[in-house]
């Protein structure tokens, strides 16, 4: 019975806001049926419209939220959740296998030499200069 009070309280709360609203459409349901049921059918049809796009977006966040997440897993995959970083059983990268490491093993990979000068040795000149004590 509370609902039903409910929707008659807010009828009635909508026709006091909106008193020439309900007069035109009084007046179009008596002299004008069609262009109400017309009306009528442009609104149902235009909530249905904003429904199935709500639809539509939430399914499609849906789908480009799983396939970030299997991405995700993909580039993580050699991440598994039992390994545990500190236990002294390290994955080498360059070598693709996993190998004992011992607590305070240094490993030093080789770089690319460094590149060369990019002055010339002629450029510029010496200047002997002499510190002094004052300032």
């Amino acid at each position: 019975m509370r609902f039903l009070s409910a929707i008659i309280d807010a009828l009635a709360a909508f026709v006091q806001r909106n008193p020439l609203m309900v007069l035109l459409l009084f007046v179009l349901a008596l002299f004008a049926p069609a262009l109400v049921k017309g009306i009528a059918v442009f609104i149902l049809y235009a909530l249905m419209g904003i429904v199935l796009a709500a639809v539509l977006l939430a399914v499609l966040l849906r789908w480009r939220i799983r396939r970030v997440r299997r991405e995700m897993e993909e580039q993580f995959r050699g991440f598994r959740s039992g390994d545990d970083p500190f236990s002294g059983m390290s994955s080498d990268p360059f070598s693709g296998g996993r190998r004992a490491s011992r607590e305070g093993d240094v490993k030093v990979h080789r770089t690319p030499d460094a590149p060369g000068k990019r002055v010339a040795s002629d450029v510029g000149d010496y200047v002997e200069f002499e510190e002094t004590g004052k300032r």
